[in-house]
């Protein structure tokens, strides 16, 4: 009877991990967080009696209805404005000159000579009968008219600038002198005309970069579900899951590294076993139901567990998966919150 006491704890262990009932499935709708959930309990993975590590591999899924979808979009937007800017510029400038000028000139000598300078010895007197008159240069008129013009035309170009310029230059000049009786009148007249134009074209790029949130609420009325692998283990007593990928599936060969992750769901673990639960893909559950041959390791901080699921349980998980993932037309979001089912996969 001592003996039996000793043993009760690992029956108790073997009888909960092998009841028939919970392994191939319990939904129950959880309230608090509005999410229906559909699990297993208990699939033993080996086909072992007596066992002093039990590892139960389940499948598991919840169901939420969700109401409304918030979109958060951000976007940025660049406008590369490109502005020419005009600057023309028209200069006129007018010169006006005029001017006058008088000359006079003295008398011309006569065919005597001229008077001996202070200091000088007068010459001799030669009597001749020429007649001494004074005499003036002959009345002369002088016109000279000049007419000039000038253009000059230049143009720069530079990455985000083009200027222009343009001048022009006429110029009038006359000229009008005349000479009488020693008298030289001269009429000078001089006209210059400059015009100058300017273009100066400014290329300015404007870079307005604006960030843009649009934010679209959606309301909808579906499911949401999510996927997970259930793991029970019974740890040994040096045994602690390690942190990160604590568990590898190979599925015909095929690597799962599985990370564990939180529910959304509340959840109470069985006496005696650990809980983990690794979000995957609901193609992932099928393989392992169709699978010829599946392996697991459960990886410690020191050590590893290893196994190799059982065809009993493969028949187990499979059953499992056309119970409540069979496939059928979508029923309405009600029916399926109070435990309807929907078309999710395939399981041959």
């Amino acid at each position: 009877m001592k003996h039996f006491w000793r043993l009760s704890p690992l029956f108790l262990a073997l009888f909960t991990a092998c009841s028939h009932s919970p392994k191939k499935g319990v939904s129950h709708y959880d309230a608090y967080e509005g999410v229906k959930v559909d699990q297993m309990l208990g699939n033993n993975i080996s086909g072992a009696v007596f066992q002093k590590v039990v590892i139960c591999l389940n499948g598991r899924r919840e169901t939420r209805e969700v109401h409304a979808i918030t979109n958060i979009a951000i976007s940025t937007v660049t406008n590369a404005q490109l502005v020419a800017v005009t600057n023309q510029t028209i200069s006129v400038a007018t010169n006006f000159l005029f001017t006058t000028m008088t000359n006079l000139a003295s008398a011309t000598p006569g065919p005597g000579g001229t008077p001996a300078a202070p200091g000088e010895p007068e010459a001799v007197a030669v009597e001749t009968n020429t007649v001494l008159a004074v005499t003036n240069p002959a009345p002369a008129l002088s016109t000279n008219v000049t007419f000039s013009v000038a253009r000059n035309q230049s143009s720069t170009a530079s990455p985000n600038q083009a200027s222009a310029n343009q001048q022009q230059v006429k110029t009038y000049n006359n000229q009008l002198t005349t000479t009488s009786n020693n008298l030289t009148v001269a009429l000078l007249t001089n006209l210059m005309v400059t015009a100058e134009t300017n273009l100066n074209v400014t290329y300015l790029t404007n870079t307005s970069l604006a960030t843009v949130t649009n934010v679209t609420v959606v309301p909808t009325n579906f499911l949401a579900r999510d996927y997970y692998i259930f793991l029970e283990y019974t740890p040994p007593a040096d045994f602690t899951l390690q942190s990160g990928e604590s568990m590898i599936l190979l599925v015909d060969g095929q690597r799962y590294g599985l990370v564990s992750g939180p529910l959304t769901a509340g959840h109470t673990a069985r006496r005696g076993f650990n809980s983990v639960f690794y979000r995957v893909y609901p193609e992932a559950l099928v393989e392992i139901a169709n699978a010829k041959e599946v392996k697991l390791r459960l990886k410690g901080t020191s050590s590893t567990i290893e196994r190799e699921m059982s065809h009993s349980s493969q028949r187990n998980f499979k059953e499992f998966l056309l119970r409540y993932f069979s496939t059928e037309d979508a029923p309405s979001a009600d029916k399926q919150m109070a435990g309807g089912t929907h078309a999710d996969v395939q399981v041959r």
